[in-house]
């Protein structure tokens, strides 16, 4: 899909404000829009409608008493509804000056629903990442807003920021609103999206087809260990780790492995560094879930016992609480040599993991939470994948 610009810098072709008595508000200077505070509201929204679309933008706020404060009108079904002349029914992605510290008012990034009359839904909000991203007074914030069926998900500065669930309009405009203070906006594209388009909710495959793709090994020197044979991904070595080429923070790692003999090892690296590897070759700051076959003489009955598929190990930094269910292991296990399905899922500091179906293992603390590689360690005794896919908040 084509990026289009919304705003050519000049002039204010292809938007409207709302209501007209409220047009002064909104004004081109240098290059920018500028949207200035006002008692009585109102906004400037496009003269389309917008269903799926990737949304890009700066905004930067240039009142010195950090009252700068507006917001992103998207998938908004009419014009002016609200008291002060915005849409209802909407969603609203908040943009403000995050100095202003005294203020209660939502966060930069934050997804609301607007009233009257707003869709109930499921909102999610990570407030970290907003700190960690947000960029002083006067200094511009990169904004992204993607809106696909019924999500909505935002970027701040390149962090993941928030994510609305069950978002209840497939189409509506998208507008910039006038509030308080004076906010600047510069470099607004837009992409509608085609079935192509991969958003934080598209399984991308990293191996499929006995081929790699979105996947390397980490070291040069490790690099014999991972191979493709009739149309299998092979990992048997001393060392190091095949990783993805981007870095993640929450996701869903799906793959379908199977232990070519009984002494087989490997591993999910969850959140990783590059460039910080042991003498093996392995991150020495991580979170890690076990691949290998069961024994069977079964293992002392120990959460973290490395010999259970599942186990959740901690490597390097603080460790976590951990729990496997070892019924749930022996009954959702496969004998050696048949392919097993597994399904990871990481948020935020949990990780849950499932064998063919049936929760096995799940932890907390998961190391590196604002983000980092995932990968597949390679070991001794040979393993093999036939599908690695993955879906989530990629910050490359």
């Amino acid at each position: 899909p084509l990026w289009v610009s919304l705003f050519d810098g000049n002039t204010l072709t292809g938007w409207v404000a709302e209501p007209e008595s409220q047009a002064r508000q909104f004004s081109v200077a240098k290059g920018v829009i500028q949207v200035a505070g006002s008692p009585k509201g109102g906004w400037l929204h496009t003269t389309k409608k917008y269903s799926d679309f990737t949304l890009k933008y700066e905004v930067r706020y240039v009142s010195a008493d950090h009252t700068g404060n507006t917001g992103l009108l998207l998938r908004s079904p009419e014009v002016s509804l609200s008291g002060r002349n915005w849409p209802g029914r909407g969603f609203e992605v908040e943009s403000r000056d995050m100095n202003n510290v005294g203020s209660i008012l939502p966060w930069e990034g934050n997804i609301l629903g607007l009233q009257p009359g707003a869709p109930l839904g499921k909102f999610r909000f990570d407030a970290a990442a907003a700190k960690r991203a947000y960029r002083a007074t006067g200094e511009w914030n990169s904004i992204e807003v993607i809106a696909h069926g019924n999500r909505i998900w935002t970027r701040l500065n390149g962090e993941w920021i928030a994510t609305a669930f069950n978002v209840a309009h497939p189409d509506g405009h998208i507008g910039f609103q006038a509030e308080d203070g004076l906010a600047e906006y510069r470099n607004i594209f837009i992409q509608e999206h085609d079935p192509r388009t991969v958003t934080p909710e598209t399984y991308v495959k990293l191996f499929d087809a006995g081929a790699l793709q979105g996947m390397a090994v980490n070291d040069a020197r490790f690099a014999p260990g991972a191979s493709i044979h009739d149309g299998l991904l092979q990992l048997q070595g001393t060392g190091g780790w095949l990783r993805t080429t981007s870095r993640y923070t929450d996701y869903t790692l799906r793959l379908e492995f199977r232990a070519t003999g009984e002494r087989a090892e490997s591993g999910i690296f969850l959140r990783s560094p590059s460039g910080q590897d042991d003498e093996s070759g392995w991150p020495k700051v991580t979170t890690e879930v076990q691949l290998r076959p069961l024994p069977g003489n079964l293992p002392t009955l120990v959460a973290n016992d490395r010999r259970w598929l599942g186990a959740v190990l901690y490597r390097g930094g603080s460790e976590g609480s951990t729990t496997i269910d070892t019924g749930a292991a022996v009954a959702a296990y496969r004998p050696l040599g048949e392919w097993q399905e597994a399904l990871v899922r990481v948020q935020g500091r949990q990780v849950h993991f499932w064998l063919n179906g049936q929760l096995v293992g799940e932890a907390d603390n998961v190391a590196n939470s604002s983000g980092g590689y995932v990968g597949l360690r390679i070991g001794p005794g040979g393993m093999e994948y036939r599908r690695v896919e993955i879906k989530g908040y990629a910050l490359d």
